[in-house]
């Protein structure tokens, strides 16, 4: 499996995450979040 692929896979299972909420989503990091959460429009 290549990087690309890897990240290809963070992408969509953080943005299954995000999409399956259903009332209210939090979310939290210690650090620098992901980079993917740009790819959703937040931060």
């Amino acid at each position: 499996m290549s990087i690309e692929e890897v990240y290809e896979t963070e992408r969509h299972l953080l943005y299954v995450a995000c999409t399956r909420a259903r009332d209210y989503l939090l979310m939290s990091c210690v650090g620098e979040g992901s980079e993917f959460l740009e790819d959703l429009g937040v931060g």
